[in-house]
């Protein structure tokens, strides 16, 4: 979780109060953040990645004056039209079709002030912006550039302009050979032929998303006018990252003039976009509900308070019903939970009084944990390094990219994002792309995970059920069947049974290089020498070596033997 640094002067100066650490230690983790550590100067808060406004110390010191009642209700920006105008040329369309663009002019950059918005650049790029992937961030010196601007794509050495941090210039392609930047994100764009560029009336290039921007408009606390241009895969979110940045940054001051996105083709929002749009949305709460759920009874006067401190403004429409007008910046809130959520925090985790359920259960590990984490103790003492990747994916990922057809899954009914659409029917897809992330770093890589996909099951009541599964990989200059084999043979003879393997062909391995393993007669999983075409689309320079198993399968199979069922406590 993104761990945001803030200087005490500074967060104290946006509040308008003199507090102490001693004030802040025990108080600011009741608003949802975890107190990571303090220094003379200031502290560390850990801050959930549900709350990226509050990857800044402006967000975290508006939420916190509400919290404390210092200011309530809606915080209110100034928004005027006439910012700068950005046309979209039909190029991008393929690469990285949105942008939005905005200007902050009257801005105060104190070297406080500078540090921050730095910091929730990157915050935000980490976590929320998917490493940059889903969209990423430009800010700029205003007063440097000429409008229009232009975005489009561009051939690798088609110009040259001066990178951040570099005193010569260089191509778009010797920015992603030669650059840090563009040697940790160039994988982001390289493959399309072309590249994406930002740049004024002049032809000037302001960046060249989502990899660096340009010297020349390197921003200083000299910089009076700010602006700022999010480029992305997914328009929610590149409209969402603009509302929290111009938010955030308005904190200290500003007037926010709304840009707007000419498209030469068209985007969920039209042809012509203009943003930020900051107006609030309003949410329906039944109070009765909502105390249901946290457990506490709140009159309807008291929950307009404590909405009101948490930085909403409220509508009453009777005595056990409100209408919430909820932030622009609060991109978190989609469901009147999210709302209950934080009455309750408003109201107070500490005064919340502990109850016994009346119901006494006994409650214990199951048995297929404990194999598994028997499993995870054999992975690691194998030299392998645990990650958890998640549950939900997509097509791409878990076919197309693995070379074999699609099939029937558990499919997203109504998905936010195009990342997530479907439930995974294997791990051996997650692995490699946590791979793929990982390919700047030294090698071997050997990397496992042990953990539920989610599969069809008619007999269920649901229609589907989870499967415990293991899968590893191992990529370096050697790997091959024989690492594969091995790892297997070693795994299985540790729980105490022995396999058997047979020839296999799958799309996804080499032809020759891959076997099935049977345990006790029944086909557990496989192995195998990835497919050259799928370390190609990744990337991958170096071969990689695959095992994947049915740990339910195995778990049953082991549970027969005596001697694994000792060991297990099973």
């Amino acid at each position: 979780m993104p761990v945001v640094s803030v200087r005490l002067r500074d967060f104290c100066s946006l509040i308008g109060l003199d507090l102490s650490i001693d004030d802040l230690r025990d108080r600011i983790p009741m608003m949802g953040v975890a107190w990571e550590r303090e220094y003379e100067d200031g502290f560390d808060v850990e801050v959930f990645p549900n709350r990226p406004d509050m990857f800044s110390v402006e967000g975290l010191a508006r939420a916190y004056s509400g919290f404390i009642g210092v200011r309530e209700g809606l915080p209110k920006y100034d928004v005027r039209d006439g910012g700068p105008i950005v046309y979209v040329d039909r190029s991008i369309a393929s690469i990285r079709p949105y942008i939005l663009v905005a200007l902050i002019d009257n801005v105060n950059l104190s070297e406080y002030a500078l540090e921050s918005i730095i910091q929730l650049q990157e915050k935000l790029h980490i976590s929320y912006c998917r490493d940059r992937r889903k969209a990423s961030i430009g800010i700029h010196d205003a007063g440097r550039l000429e409008y229009p601007l232009t975005y489009r794509a561009v051939g690798g050495s088609e110009l040259k302009f001066k990178p951040l941090d570099f005193d010569e210039e260089l191509t778009p392609e010797e920015i992603l050979e030669r650059h840090p930047k563009g040697i940790a994100y160039g994988h982001l764009v390289r493959g399309y032929g072309s590249y994406p560029i930002l740049m004024d009336a002049k032809g000037r290039v302001l960046s060249m998303p989502p990899i660096i921007n340009g010297e020349f408009t390197r921003v200083t606390p000299a910089t009076k006018r700010l602006l700022l241009d999010v480029t992305g895969l997914d328009m929610d979110v590149v409209s969402s990252v603009m509302r929290i940045l111009v938010c955030n940054i308005c904190e200290r001051g500003g007037i926010i003039y709304m840009g707007e996105s000419i498209y030469e083709y068209d985007t969920p929002l039209g042809k012509r976009v203009k943003a930020p749009i900051l107006e609030p949305y309003a949410m329906k709460l039944d109070l009765d509900r909502a105390c249901k759920l946290i457990g506490v009874d709140i009159a309807v006067e008291d929950a307009v308070k404590l909405l009101r401190r948490m930085r909403y403004d409220v509508r009453v429409i009777d005595e056990r019903m409100v209408e919430v007008y909820i932030p622009p910046y609060r991109v978190d809130v989609m469901h009147w939970v999210d709302l209950a959520e934080d009455l309750l925090i408003a109201f107070g985790y500490d005064k919340v009084e502990p109850v016994i359920p009346a119901i006494a259960t006994i409650g214990g590990e199951s048995p297929l944990e404990l194999f598994t984490r028997k499993v995870r103790e054999v992975m690691l003492g194998l030299g392998f390094q645990e990650v958890m990747t998640y549950i939900l994916t997509n097509p791409r990922d878990q076919f197309d990219l693995m070379r074999i057809d699609r099939a029937l899954c558990v499919e997203i009914e109504n998905p936010k994002t195009s990342e997530f659409t479907m439930c995974r029917l294997w791990l051996l897809p997650c692995l490699m792309k946590v791979l793929a992330s990982n390919k700047h770093n030294p090698y071997p890589q050997r990397i496992f995970e042990a953990d539920d996909v989610v599969i069809l099951d008619s007999l269920s009541e649901t229609g589907a059920r989870n499967l415990r599964k293991l899968a590893a990989v191992s990529a370096h200059a050697e790997a091959d069947f024989a690492e594969a084999k091995a790892v297997a043979e070693a795994l299985i003879r540790c729980l105490g049974l022995q396999a058997s393997y047979k020839p296999l062909t799958h799309p996804s391995f080499i032809d020759g290089r891959a076997a099935s393993i049977e345990v006790g007669g029944v086909e557990i999983g496989f192995i195998g020498e990835i497919h050259p075409e799928i370390l190609e689309n990744l990337e991958l320079e170096n071969p990689v070596a695959a095992i994947e198993v049915d740990l339910e399968a195995l778990y049953h199979i082991a549970k027969k033997r005596s001697g694994i069922a000792s060991s297990l406590s099973l």
